[in-house]
């Protein structure tokens, strides 16, 4: 129980706030005649960050259509503490794919062995549910749920520190932030960003964020700590990574957190996850056994993939 409390608080931390190489342009964007307008020297001005991010969702929002047809496996390794406080380290498979923009995980395995008939048939209908709410009109957060995103970040901290580095050998644009405690928050994904503070990594071609890291600067309560109280000093670092030249995709994301959770012991330890094996499907209709992907370069593998058996795809 306390691994799957665990991986939950990563998730609340997890912030998609993500963009994909050759959208089109925006009005936003500074230049006219081109999507991505060659990157300046080091030394060169920086953008201003609102209208930077603003780009950024829009690139992302832009690039649906090409996220939906994306399938890869996600792999957890979390900590599990048991009622007298020793852990165990366990191991957690899940095909991943997109809906409307958001990732949907589904449960596969978990150290190295398929889930049970009965599990795996929970878990198929937990996913059916969810498919068929983010793809239906009246998709809204509830006010419990936790969405972190580049509108929410610039309303609740406070950008500092501007500069440019070469990361992996590409431009990057670095800010530094920090929640403003005073700040508005209108959902609990702003009230966890303005206790955050971090640094922001955008490559400047792509327009894309590559990096983000946070850590809470006090602690965060949700019904008083009877709920949720996660401690000060839990922290993540997301990273991205640019997929078949076209589209950017988490890589990894790692969490330590310290707190409680609905009235169970106080717990603490480390999540990671690893977003490896991204193909592209063959159709978009339907994930069934035995769907064909493609490899990197557009061609179908020797054997057939398995994926989670009827899961929807995000058409």
């Amino acid at each position: 129980m306390h691994r799957r409390v665990l991986a939950g608080v990563a998730t609340l931390l997890f912030c998609s706030l993500t963009a994909a190489s050759q959208a089109p342009s925006s009005p936003a964007s500074s230049s006219a005649d081109s999507p991505h307008p060659a990157p300046a020297g080091l030394s060169a001005p920086l953008p201003d960050i609102q209208t930077l991010l603003t780009r950024v969702r829009a690139r992302y929002d832009a690039l649906e259509s090409l996220r939906k047809n994306y399938i890869c496996t996600v792999t957890e390794i979390a900590d599990e503490f048991s009622s007298n406080g020793s852990k165990k380290t366990h191991t957690d498979q899940y095909q991943a794919f997109y809906v409307k923009n958001t990732l949907v995980s589904q449960h596969i395995a978990r150290d190295g062995k398929p889930l049970s008939p009965d599990d795996a048939k929970k878990e198929q209908e937990r996913v059916d549910k969810l498919v068929a709410k983010l793809k239906s009109q009246d998709n809204k957060p509830s006010k419990d749920e936790v969405r972190l995103s580049a509108s929410g970040l610039l309303r609740v901290v406070t950008f500092t520190n501007p500069h440019r580095e070469v990361l992996n050998g590409r431009p990057t644009l670095v800010f530094d932030y920090k929640g403003d405690p005073h700040a508005h928050a209108d959902n609990l994904g702003d009230e966890i960003m303005r206790k955050l503070a971090g640094t922001l990594w955008i490559d400047e071609h792509d327009e894309a964020i590559v990096r983000l890291n946070g850590t809470l600067q006090e602690n965060f309560h949700v019904g008083g700590g009877l709920l949720v109280n996660i401690r000060k000093g839990s922290s993540f670092d997301f990273t991205q990574s640019l997929v078949n030249s076209e589209i950017w995709f988490p890589a990894q994301l790692a969490a330590h957190i310290d707190g409680r959770f609905l009235l169970l012991k106080g717990f603490n330890g480390d999540a990671h996850q690893t977003f490896s094996d991204y193909r592209k499907l063959k159709t978009s209709v339907t994930i069934l056994p035995g769907t064909q992907v493609l490899d990197d370069s557009g061609n179908a593998p020797s054997e057939p993939s398995t994926a989670p058996e009827s899961a929807p795809a995000s058409s």
